[in-house]
């Protein structure tokens, strides 16, 4: 296996003076457009935590993508997307990259859906998709933090055929992980991903906008119902005050139904988009009431800049946490630029083991070619426990990706 993936990762390096695609000769032939990427991510982490396991570990992944999308047939197409990843190597007590890094072997479809277009009958912006699909929205996020992004099994449909307006209705019944932690990646059905239920659900149902009809105005608002767990509603907002000034709003509230357990919580946020010069600079507060966040990064996703995180060690979810934020990016020629650093303050010590904690995290993205991209992520964070039997901790986490698009 190795050899093989030695063998790809030769290949790219031939082609890098390429401009073109190498499937466009397959694609100019009108039989639908074919997709393919190959990617390293070489990965270390040094994660201090009061619980059991390794406390350090590496391992280097190489992954396939291929992809497809027929062309539109009396307003039908469909398409695929199958991911695959193989370590290269990894250090002897991280389960083949698994354990501490989530980074390890992943062999998953991770999309194959139908897609029906109803211009038929007018509704030219608005379709109906089912299978497994990978969604970008309020309630689920595709977060591709390692080989592969977030992926349901769903059926939905979306229009834009509303003035101003983007309206999603779907219902999921299963989900396929960012990470290859455990068997994570596998799709599992919802009540596993969310681990709250010993017992079979029925999904997920979800409805969410978003508004742009006000001049600087946006506004989502959702609902998504996990039978037998917990629905959530909520809304984001952001106000646009100038050309370099916005304000946003967040709000979620998470409650159990049916046969769910317990549970109560409450998110409130607010942040200030300031562009000074070729900076964006994004200061924020972020705030959890009652129980720990079910919807957030390691499950669902969340729309939000703290759902972008590299180690959550602050416990950025936690019910009681208020985190105070502050977001920056920028532009350098063609080289990208970001930075993301919260504290976290914690209330129920009983639970969390910690008062308090801090993360900071950067990254650097380079092109080298059109097709080939370099992207270098690292993080540190510090946890506070207070508690008088462990001490305070800290973590630190590199990635390195290398990505070619054929």
């Amino acid at each position: 296996m190795i050899k093989k993936i030695l063998f790809i990762l030769s290949v790219i390096t031939l082609s890098c003076a390429a401009s073109d695609s190498l499937l466009k000769p397959i694609n100019d032939l009108g039989y639908g457009t074919w997709t393919a990427r190959a990617q390293t991510l070489s990965m270390y982490r040094d994660f201090e935590s009061p619980a059991s396991g390794p406390e350090n570990a590496y391992s280097t992944t190489a992954g396939l993508r291929l992809g497809y999308t027929s062309p539109e047939l009396a307003g039908f197409s469909s398409g695929f997307v199958w991911d695959y990843a193989e370590p290269l190597n990894a250090s002897d007590d991280s389960n083949n990259g698994k354990t501490l890094l989530s980074n390890g072997r992943i062999n998953v479809l991770t999309e194959a859906w139908l897609k029906y277009n109803l211009g038929a009958i007018g509704l030219t912006n608005t379709f109906v998709k089912a299978g497994r699909q990978v969604v970008n929205g309020e309630v689920f996020r595709a977060d591709e933090f390692r080989q592969k992004p977030r992926s349901l099994e769903a059926a939905l449909l979306t229009t834009k055929d509303i003035p101003n307006t983007v309206l999603t209705v779907g219902h999921a019944n299963r989900l396929s992980n960012w990470q290859d932690d455990g068997d994570k990646w596998r799709f599992k059905n919802i009540e596993d991903t969310l681990g709250t239920t010993a017992y079979g659900t029925h999904g997920v149902s979800w409805i969410e906008g978003v508004y742009k009809g006000i001049t600087n105005l946006e506004v989502a608002v959702y609902d998504a119902y996990a039978y037998d767990i917990a629905n959530i509603a909520g809304s984001r907002v952001k106000y646009t005050l100038t050309d370099t000034t916005a304000i946003n709003g967040y709000y979620r509230h998470e409650e159990n139904v049916g046969k769910g357990v317990d549970h109560k919580s409450d998110m409130f946020g607010t942040s200030i988009e300031q562009k000074i010069g070729g900076v964006t600079l994004e200061p924020g507060v972020l705030s959890i009431r009652g129980d720990n966040l079910l919807f957030q990064e390691t499950t669902t996703g969340i729309n939000h800049p703290l759902g972008s995180s590299m180690m959550i060690y602050s416990g950025i979810f936690n019910g009681g946490a208020d985190n105070y934020y502050l977001k920056a990016s920028t532009k350098i020629g063609k080289t990208s630029l970001y930075a993301l650093y919260n504290y976290t303050c914690q209330d129920n010590l009983s639970t969390t083991g910690m008062k308090d904690g801090q993360e900071l995290d950067l990254v650097v993205k380079q092109p080298i070619t059109d097709r080939l991209t370099v992207a270098l992520k690292v993080g540190a964070g510090y946890r506070d426990s207070k508690s008088g039997t462990t001490g305070d901790t800290v973590a630190t986490d590199a990635r390195l990706f290398v990505t070619y698009d054929f």
